[in-house]
């Protein structure tokens, strides 16, 4: 980014550590140069965790250069004290995060220089002459500032205290989180649903009609909505109704859907439509995205909550945007010829805050220079852009209620009448869907009338059960942090979330996610996000308050009220020591009972004593072998290696299907062998095909 920086601004002579010319010094800090100082550095003794040392509260807080940062902080702290620089330009990234990591090498290196903010939502050229052009006054974000170091300051006094005294309290490494917590306990949550839900029986009643033109289908509908409990109560429908060799047409109902195209991506949205499409992670999603902003200067800043742009950016730049396009071979046929006016849900100045929403910037992209991840990105922000300049898509939807013999069989339908801004995503719907029952997706209808009779054709019962919550992609966990205020009866606290888009910000939820999978908490199992034994055991150990969303509700506030000039940090961070004092006291007060069992990953039960059999380096093994159970199953039996999957099965059904890829230790040959568990002596064996066991092996 500097570079880039430089080149715009003639800076071209290199130097260490930075790029000058006769008029501007470019220089760079990657990532945060400077952090808070860790315990130890306060006192040495806090090196140890043990309890009796908490709650640590520095007064006054501490900064120290981070791990590495060394020469690079000295060639800025040189160059900000050089006799010849009169002005200090802060363009490190456009938001908190970006403000904190200036303000910090700022006050580090002791510079009192009057401050200008370059405020970038696009990196070409054209938009870093405009900024340099209409750079503004520092002081403008002392509020942004203020409620950076706050946050990071409140994430050090929660995080590193509530971490060590679980930790110490339960003998295991439990790292808390303001945001991280409630967001693991999201997922655990879900999973418990799935564990208690219990399968509903249920019978529909399908029947088919023919008409001269074709052929429908229509579910039995009760007149109160309510479902056929019993397998007796759905025969007796369907055999009142194979009485009747026809049927009428009681009622028609045609409605005209006009559906507008989506607004413009946040990055909420586009890690979610990323992630629904292709199955790309929200860290892979955003680290293309910001790919595509810095390296490739093809779509404008990613790291944004606003879902809309601003006037004057639709008035002065949509045109050269729409050309750019127009160029490029793979959506030169998508570029409409008489683009539409843009509405308030894509164009509207009340809505975009710090940065307007992702959108294709105007340079001519040729996607061949993208990597896969780049381009399937760049793809989904460039169509998700064109689709808004195309027409509303519109479709007639259809209501048949069919009578057959006294009982309502319900029909939907639905038929494309204008694909409008679709036409964008082709046969790809635009709005992927979860999993549906295909027996409810609408049919294609030949043409129906009122009062019209037609022919009883086939008459089926089908038992279908209720399904459990699905398991959270990272979607759907993106969704619900984003939408976090619904989770919560508290109506202020819905409202705060509801307005500062819910628990974490777009910018850090992937972070998030990968730090519960780090940290051991959640695993990826193929598209969802499952919970582990040591993430369900830290959701249980901690206090309501340090999960809950009410909790990150009230800070969020907080620190808004900080950020305006509403409320002084100091008297906000007195309440978050409070806060601290208090969790320290709850894990002080937990019980030995309470322990955390072992962190490890559970494969299933040990059929000697009942506990869990974890996932060791070279076994999966009884918990209890600290106590004398010597269950164990070796994770390589004849130079076979055992999964989790195998083993799982194993201790669940007592035995695995045929296995190949053992290895004769007398012959050297391979052969193929299934898992057998004796439960009664914990003892596992090898079964051998029929023919094989004939042999004698």
């Amino acid at each position: 980014m500097a570079r880039d920086l430089a080149t715009v601004l003639g800076a071209a002579e290199r130097k260490d550590g930075y790029l000058e010319n006769e008029k501007y010094l470019v220089s760079w800090a990657c990532g945060h140069l400077v952090e808070l100082a860790e315990p130890h550095d306060y006192d040495r003794a806090l090196i140890k965790w043990d309890l009796e040392s908490l709650p640590i509260i520095p007064v006054p807080f501490r900064l120290k250069p981070a791990d590495g940062a060394g020469k690079q902080l000295g060639v800025l702290k040189k160059l900000l004290h050089r006799p010849d620089v009169g002005t200090v330009v802060n363009a490190c990234d456009a938001g908190r995060e970006g403000e904190l990591i200036f303000r910090r090498i700022y006050g580090f290196c002791g510079c009192r220089k009057p401050v200008r903010r370059l405020w970038l939502s696009e990196s070409t050229s054209a938009a870093v002459r405009a900024a340099f052009a209409n750079l503004r006054a520092g002081e403008e974000f002392d509020g942004l500032a203020a409620a950076a170091e706050a946050r990071a300051r409140a994430d050090w006094l929660v995080g590193i205290n509530a971490t060590r005294a679980f930790s110490v309290r339960h003998s295991a490494v439990l790292s808390v989180g303001r945001v991280q917590t409630p967001t693991l306990a999201l997922i655990v949550a879900r999973e418990k649903e799935i564990e208690v839900f219990r399968p509903t029986p249920y019978w529909e009643v399908w029947a088919e009609f023919e008409t001269d033109d074709g052929t429908y289908r229509g579910r039995w509908t009760a007149e109160d909505g309510d479902r056929l409990s019993d397998a007796a109560a759905a025969e007796a429908v369907a055999r009142k109704a194979r009485a009747a060799p026809s049927a009428c047409v009681a009622k028609v109902e045609h409605k005209e859907v006009r559906e507008a195209p989506p607004p413009f991506f946040n990055l909420n949205d586009l890690q979610k439509e990323a992630n629904r499409r292709h199955g790309l992670t929200a860290r892979q999603t955003l680290d293309a995205a910001q790919s595509l902003y810095e390296k490739h200067k093809l779509i404008t800043y990613p790291r944004t909550d606003s879902r809309c742009v601003t006037e004057a950016l639709a008035r002065e730049t949509f045109f050269a945007r729409l050309a750019a396009l127009a160029r490029v071979p793979e959506f030169a046929g998508l570029v409409p010829a008489e683009p539409r006016v843009l509405g308030r849900r894509h164009v509207n100045d009340a809505g975009v805050t710090d940065h307007h929403a992702i959108i294709p910037t105007a340079a001519e992209a040729d996607v061949s220079l993208l990597s896969g991840l780049e381009r399937t990105v760049y793809e989904l922000v460039v169509r998700r852009f064109l689709s808004a300049f195309h027409a509303d898509a519109l479709r007639a939807e259809t209501t048949v209620v069919t009578l057959c013999a006294g009982e309502n069989f319900v029909t939907r339908g639905r038929t494309e009448l204008a694909p409008g801004w679709r036409r964008v995503y082709g046969s790809d719907r635009a709005d992927v869907a979860e999993e549906r029952d295909e027996d409810d997706e609408p049919q294609a209808l030949p043409p129906l009338a009122e009062g019209q009779t037609v022919r009883r054709q086939k008459i089926e019962t089908r038992r279908k059960e209720t399904r459990p919550p699905r398991r959270y992609t990272e979607a759907g966990l993106l969704a619900a942090m984003e939408n976090a205020g619904r989770l919560t009866d508290d109506a202020a606290a819905a409202a705060t979330l509801k307005a500062r888009g819910g628990i974490g910000t777009s910018a850090t939820r992937a972070e998030i996610i990968e730090t519960l999978i780090r940290r051991g908490y959640i695993l990826r199992r193929k598209k969802t996000l499952v919970p582990t034994d040591r993430g369900r055991a830290l959701v249980e150990l901690v206090p309501e308050e340090l999960k809950s969303v009410e909790t990150t509700a009230r800070w969020e506030d907080g620190l808004r009220e900080v950020e305006e000039g509403l409320l002084h940090p100091e008297r906000w961070l007195r309440e978050i020591e409070k806060f601290t004092r208090e969790v320290v006291a709850m894990a002080k007060e937990q019980t030995t009972e309470e322990r955390v069992r072992n962190t490890r990953e559970s494969v299933g039960h040990c059929p000697l004593c009942g506990r869990e059999v974890l996932d060791y380096p070279k076994s999966f093994g009884c918990a209890g072998y600290r106590d004398g159970c010597g269950f164990v199953i070796w994770k390589e039996i004849c130079g076979k290696r055992i999964g989790r999957s195998q083993a799982r099965a194993l201790l669940a059904k007592g035995r695995t299907g045929l296995l190949k890829g053992f290895k004769s230790k007398k012959t050297g040959k391979n052969f193929e062998a299934a898992l057998v568990l004796n439960r009664e002596e914990g003892k596992v064996t090898l079964e051998f095909p029929a023919a094989r066991a004939e042999g004698g092996r």
